[in-house]
């Protein structure tokens, strides 16, 4: 068959995943190497014939329209489809039903990196003269549609990832609202599927896809820092994995990381009005709770973190209480500097961006060593701690449960459902007893090494609303056992020698295994809920080192049969721990 002549890129979207970035650039114009994705698309399509492509917009579509012919290719023509009320991909489709001839053309969409040879979805065109041929991907994206040999079956579950780009008949109209009204092209698939036609799902081998919908994709995309158009970066500036936004102004000589966006994007009105010196804001990455926390930068470079707190989570308004009692008592954290609207917005002390996890990847197995000594004995500080009356529920019968249930609808029921649900839940049960004998002290809680931060040489500890009386081996267990690291047994029984030699009281081997065994179902069970959200789904990516932890620990025969079982159906390798 002769290639199409025809396209229609899908540009229509809010970017919500990148804002505040797209609040004043449309996601098809955000760049990527020097340039809008827009205008890759667009050469993308003229290398493969195509020299008339409609682009549907809503979005800053005045930014579009004054963007797209600077876009355009040579000899190629594009027009505009303006949505006055945004109306999906398949209501987007039926607005350009006019642009339909009588060939099938290219539909794709705007926010999509892509290289790849058409031959093959042409060539299966001309084979089949289906209703569509998906471009569909084996090894990336969420895998939700059915392929079975070389058709689709379900969109809804299955094993492959649609990558966004269809070679489409004109047919398709058949199966699409008959008025222009919201909806997926998705559902006159299934119309046609269910109507005998077919609805090809094609792989292309050598090629690459990358969907740009967070700041770590966009990132990722352009293997380096992206500096928005409008940004001024001076000449010493060094960007080190930075997304610099629209209006950002950055001078001197420094290294910049991390999300910078300008005064105006980074604060609400009020929050500028109570801080009028600041010109730069960095937001700083989702952490698995309802705050949020952003660095302001003065001009003179000097800076502070913002700490907004959502109502979910009343133990996020005793930080400043915890934070005086923690400070007395000699255990280094994070200065509280003011405090606003009852404790839910807080200015802290910005204490840097070196975490004991980044230390540890990049340090020698010395030094390595010396910092975990020097974590160990700022948490044998904590435990030694006389605790505030206004804490957390103590670890009760009741809140171990809560943590066994955690694990097993959150990350059994939905990551491993063919396990012998009750079988766990016992063994847990018996565990968390076990658990429950040990003595208690003031607690993290959450001690993992994210945590703690790293500053003029000192460990500093953060995120420590959650403190509650338990017992010492769950932190400990946090901290040896963490899955970001996947330390090995025997350096972690060094470690908690070393805490057995500055704690007023020792934890033995045997209340480690227990404690353990408690803290990593809980994690478990929290990297399962967090893995199914948008902005949080790269805690999946610690679940076989959990696993694997958990069956290093676990005594428990039928605990530690399914941990090894598991292991083995996702297996994982061991990168890090040696010298951890």
């Amino acid at each position: 068959m002769k290639p199409p002549r025809k396209a229609i890129v899908l540009a229509a979207g809010f970017g919500s995943r990148l804002h505040p970035f797209t609040l004043d650039c449309p996601k098809a114009l955000v760049p990527v190497k020097g340039k809008p994705m827009l205008a890759h698309t667009l050469e993308r399509l003229a290398s493969w014939g195509v020299t008339d492509v409609a682009v549907n917009v809503h979005t800053l579509a005045d930014r579009m329209v004054e963007a797209l012919p600077g876009c355009t290719p040579a000899g190629m023509r594009t027009v505009i489809s303006f949505e006055p009320e945004i109306l999906g991909t398949g209501g987007g489709l039926r607005r350009l039903e006019w642009f339909w001839g009588d060939e099938p053309l290219w539909i794709c969409n705007a926010d999509v990196v892509a290289d790849l040879d058409p031959t093959p979805i042409l060539k299966e065109y001309a084979k089949k003269k289906p209703l569509a041929c998906l471009w569909m991907l084996p090894d990336a994206g969420p895998k939700t549609v059915q392929v079975e040999q070389g058709k689709v079956i379900d969109f809804r579950a299955g094993g492959m990832t649609f990558s966004g780009l269809h070679l489409a008949s004109p047919r398709l109209l058949d199966f699409l609202p008959g008025e222009e009204t919201f909806c997926s092209v998705i559902p006159a698939y299934e119309r046609g599927i269910s109507a005998g036609e077919t609805v090809c799902g094609v792989t292309v081998p050598g090629s690459t896809w990358k969907d740009i919908g967070t700041p770590a994709q966009l990132l990722d995309a352009n293997e380096g820092s992206v500096v928005f158009p409008g940004a001024e970066v001076g000449a010493q500036v060094n960007l080190d994995g930075a997304i610099v936004g629209a209006g950002v102004r950055i001078t001197g000589k420094r290294t910049v990381t991390g999300l910078q966006v300008s005064e105006a994007r980074g604060l609400t009105e009020e929050e500028r009005a109570w801080f009028p010196k600041v010109g730069r804001v960095e937001l700083l990455p989702v952490r698995g709770s309802d705050r949020s926390y952003r660095r302001l930068f003065e001009p003179n470079g000097s800076s502070v973190l913002l700490a907004i707190s959502g109502e979910e989570r009343p133990e996020n308004f005793r930080v400043p209480a915890h934070t005086r009692t923690l400070s007395r008592q000699g255990v280094r954290v994070p200065q509280v500097l003011s405090c606003r609207k009852q404790n839910r917005v807080l200015v802290l002390e910005d204490v840097g961006r070196e975490h004991l996890l980044d230390r540890l990847k990049v340090g020698s197995a010395k030094r390595n060593l010396r910092d975990m000594h020097q974590v160990i004995e700022l948490v044998a500080r904590l435990h030694q701690v006389r605790p505030p009356n206004d804490l957390e529920p103590l670890f009760t019968p009741a809140l171990v449960s809560w943590e066994h249930n955690l694990f097993l609808e959150q990350f059994l029921d939905r990551l491993d459902p063919d396990a012998d649900r009750e079988v766990l839940s016992s063994a847990l049960a018996r565990n968390g007893r076990r658990f429950l004998k040990q003595q208690r002290v003031l607690l993290h809680r959450d001690l993992q090494s994210t945590n703690l931060l790293w500053q003029m040489g000192e460990a500093v500890l953060i995120d420590f609303q959650g403190m509650r009386l338990g017992p010492a081996s769950y932190d400990l267990a946090s901290l040896l056992a963490d899955p970001y690291v996947d330390r090995s047994p025997e350096l972690q029984l060094e470690l908690l020698e070393h805490y057995n030699q500055v704690a007023k009281s020792p934890v033995t081997e045997q209340e480690y295994r227990i404690g353990a065994v408690q803290r990593l179902g809980q994690a478990l069970g929290a990297y399962g809920r967090l893995g199914q959200l948008p902005g949080t789904r790269s805690f999946l990516g610690h679940i076989p080192a959990g696993v694997r932890q958990m069956g290093l620990w676990a005594e428990d025969a039928d605990l530690l049969a399914w941990a090894e079982d598991f292991s083995k159906r996702h297996p994982t390798p061991n990168t890090l721990g040696g010298s951890l």
